[in-house]
């Protein structure tokens, strides 16, 4: 897997004009303060004055890049933001700074800078692609479609215009839209490309499933069951019934596709769609429907999934019958955990606004369409630097925290001395308060991860996709939680209680 960040194209136009226009002869006088027809002076010190502007943003644009090639964004930002001021108006500019915004870990300023490009310059490609990355991992699938289309039809030439439509069809579980412009993929996507293994392997999950929709459809207003934490694992549960057999539910949306255990599938008598080999599975495996997980009076109907034992998954107290990734969690309006009083409910439609109570966020889910990191924002001991933690991470503390954004949150770095862990780089203290929105926690047990990278996990994730989370938030303080999650809207709404 890697990590694809779309700045800005090269650009040449602006250095030509300039060096034509200054190559320009003289204008000979032709009378009293007579100018070359339909040319004043002064328009013609004006457009050598705007292009040499031009060509000194375009220079800096295109260091930018380089600098981004190689992670340098703190470099890259200078450049970009010596290039606005050459010239306010370049839309690479603003590209070149959300892709920087990206790989600093600021997801919203990213989102910004990238709206802003397109502002100026609607068929920006870098901000067209960049921007459907960031609304992807916001799960606005349907915007990120339609903001890529035109850039689709109009560059003929080029596979990640086809891609980004590919991976929002695929995350909405539209597999007639997903598998619409297979065969144009492959056409454009070298054979020694990387991406090709993982595109290969989701485009046979689709194709079986083609005709078949449409699937995740929500038949009820509300529904409700029990929710439970297992906080060693991560992992949230509840009890449905699939197909009218009672089973215990797990959400996960670090997956992508849903999986039923084998042994339902066999009581269920679901006759296999097609056959695929997952990313994540040594042979093929057979796809089914499942026809209905009914919450209360709340049905998920028709959902694609994807037949294995779920054996491994019995950490929580039986083995699941099902497990729903993003696809199907994605199809909820809402989804409320209410951890304290052990009470799941879902809803068909999404909340307008955040509970009474709870803190608005956006949840973004990083991905590499394999796997997904789930990440909001925070802030700690009432610094103004906000930065995005993995939301249920498995250590025991309630944080753990980057020694890089600790430090950046105005700690000093002698509270650092003499780790208890040495050798994997982790020193236990406390923290006075942690910013959850506009509330915060105060005092809280942490871990400071001295290394870089933090620890493989965070590592992983900064190599995968190129994004910079700042810790975890763990699953031993989320326990104590209500946490309601809009995966469709990206936000998440967490209400602590007392």
């Amino acid at each position: 897997m890697f990590s694809t960040r779309f700045t800005a194209r090269p650009r040449l136009t602006a250095v030509l004009l300039a060096t034509s226009l200054l190559a320009l002869p003289a204008c000979k006088k032709k009378g009293k303060g007579t100018q070359a027809p339909g040319q004043s002076k002064e328009e013609l010190e004006k457009k050598i004055a705007d292009a040499k502007k031009h060509a000194k943003a375009s220079s800096l644009v295109d260091l930018a890049n380089k600098d981004l090639s190689v992670g340098r964004y703190v470099s890259a930002t200078k450049r970009a933001e010596e290039a606005l001021a050459a010239d306010p108006e370049d839309a690479d500019a603003y590209t070149v700074l959300g892709a920087a915004r990206w790989r600093a870990g600021d997801f919203v300023k990213s989102t910004e800078f990238y709206r802003k490009a397109l502002e100026i310059n609607p068929k920006n490609y870098g901000a067209v692609l960049g921007l459907s990355v960031n609304l992807q991992a916001q799960g606005q699938y349907a915007e990120a479609a339609d903001l890529v289309t035109p850039l689709a039809e109009a560059e003929k030439d080029q596979v990640a215009p086809l891609l980004a439509q590919f991976w929002s069809y695929y995350g909405m579980g539209d597999a007639d839209k997903a598998g619409a412009h297979l065969d144009e993929i492959f056409k454009r996507l070298p054979a020694d490309d990387p991406q090709l293994p993982l595109v290969q392997a989701f485009a046979a999950f689709v194709r079986p499933l083609v005709g078949k929709g449409p699937f995740f459809v929500i038949e009820g207003a509300t529904g409700g069951s029990d929710a439970n934490l297992n906080v060693p694992s991560g992992l949230k549960y509840s009890g449905a019934a699939v197909g009218g057999e009672f089973a215990q539910v797990v959400f996960n949306e670090g997956r992508e596709e849903c999986l039923i255990d084998s042994a339902l599938a066999a009581t269920l008598k679901l006759a296999p769609v097609g056959k695929f080999k997952p990313i994540d599975a040594e042979g093929e495996e057979n796809i089914v429907l499942i026809p209905e997980i009914k919450f209360g009076d709340l049905k998920l109907k028709n959902v694609p999934a994807i037949v294995r034992s779920l054996e491994g998954f019995n950490i929580i107290g039986e083995k699941p019958g099902v497990m729903l990734g993003r696809q199907g969690l994605h199809a909820f309006g809402s989804l409320t955990f209410d951890y304290p009083k052990h009470v799941l409910t879902v809803t068909k439609d999404a909340p307008a606004s955040a509970p009474q109570g709870a803190v608005d966020l956006p949840f973004v889910m990083l991905s590499v369409h394999a796997f997904h990191w789930p990440a909001i924002p925070v802030k700690l001991g009432g610094s103004d630097y906000e930065f995005f933690v993995y939301f249920g991470g498995l250590f025991s503390s309630g944080l753990s925290i980057a020694r890089k954004q600790y430090l950046k949150s105005g700690y000093l770095p002698r509270t650092l001395d003499n780790p208890e862990d040495a050798e994997n780089g982790i020193k236990i203290l406390y923290v006075d308060k942690l910013e959850i929105g506009d509330k915060a926690v105060p005092g809280i047990g942490a871990h400071v991860l001295l290394k870089t990278p933090p620890d493989p996990g965070l590592g992983n994730v900064l190599t995968t996709t190129g994004f910079e989370l700042g810790g975890y938030l763990n699953g031993s303080l989320i326990a104590n939680w209500k946490v309601t999650y809009s995966f469709s809207k990206g936000r998440i709404f967490i209400d602590m209680g007392s």
